[in-house]
């Protein structure tokens, strides 16, 4: 087992005295504004399962902390080899201000062992990956990541508003995707809880009004007296049968005044 260790140095400035409470408080409320009117959820943080109550900092969200406190990050990078190709790295993130002065560290540490990296899919099996070199460079970013955002966390206080995802399997902000399938079509829901009827549906009772000579009005008088709804996207699904016979009802009213027509003026 061969280890190999990457040692990035910078001279330190002498100790600043800790902050006021003035500067804490101040330090905190700017954490809390750059949450509510710069970060936005799904790309900056978001909800893991498995990681508790706390919203999970993202990569981005550590980035943009970053900026803020003006942090510049330095990494120390142990890498160990552990046969067959799999390697495994250890990073430490030295975070220093914008003086050069050391304000805390963060560690991470990712392995190409680690099931997502070690087996690969093929048909319904997992099988070794026998190219594991490929994920190297992949392994080494996730373990820079964690470090990153650990040392980010310890440094600008906000691990009271966020957590880190101990459990992450990507390098990018997580977004829970959907098994791939063929497309369904979208059910949506009523104000009170009903599924709508579908486009298909409300194409089908146009038609149908518009074949029995009936005008926009008078389907939107039937689908407002009938559903209760002003548009016909609103429509329940469950409604759709009455609005039909509705309809049907209207169109036989309209036969029957054209038929009563005729009797009074017949055709010469």
């Amino acid at each position: 087992m061969e280890q190999e260790t990457g040692i990035v140095t910078q001279q330190q400035q002498p100790q600043q005295t800790g902050m006021t409470l003035k500067q804490v408080a101040d330090r905190v409320n700017l954490i809390h504004q750059v949450l509510e009117k710069v970060m936005q959820e799904g790309t900056h943080f978001g909800k893991v399962p498995g990681c508790g109550s706390k919203p999970v900092l993202f990569k981005p969200g550590a980035d943009i902390l970053a900026v803020t406190f003006r942090l510049v990050p330095q990494f120390q990078v142990t890498k160990t080899d552990l046969g067959n190709g799999h390697r495994e790295y250890d990073v430490t993130c030295s975070m220093y201000g914008a003086n050069g002065e050391l304000l805390g560290q963060g560690v991470g540490s990712c392995s190409t062992m680690e099931k997502k990296y070690r087996y690969r899919k093929e048909g319904e099996n997992r099988i070794e990956n026998e190219d594991i070199a490929d994920v190297h460079n992949t392994v080494l970013k996730m373990a820079k990541k964690r470090a990153h955002v650990d040392a980010t966390l310890t440094v600008t206080g906000a691990a009271d508003i966020f957590t880190q995802d101990l459990i992450d399997d990507e390098d990018e902000p997580k977004t829970k995707k959907p098994p791939v399938g063929m497309p369904v079509a979208k059910k949506q829901a009523s104000a009170g809880g009903e599924r709508l009827a579908s486009e298909k549906q409300r194409k089908m009772l146009y038609a149908k009004a518009k074949s029995g000579g009936l005008t926009d009005e008078k389907l939107h008088e039937i689908v407002k007296e009938v559903a209760g709804v002003e548009s016909s996207k609103d429509i329940p699904a469950g409604q759709v049968d009455a609005i039909v016979a509705a309809i049907a009802a209207a169109v036989a009213d309209v036969e029957s005044a054209i038929n009563d027509d005729d009797d009074i003026f017949p055709k010469s």
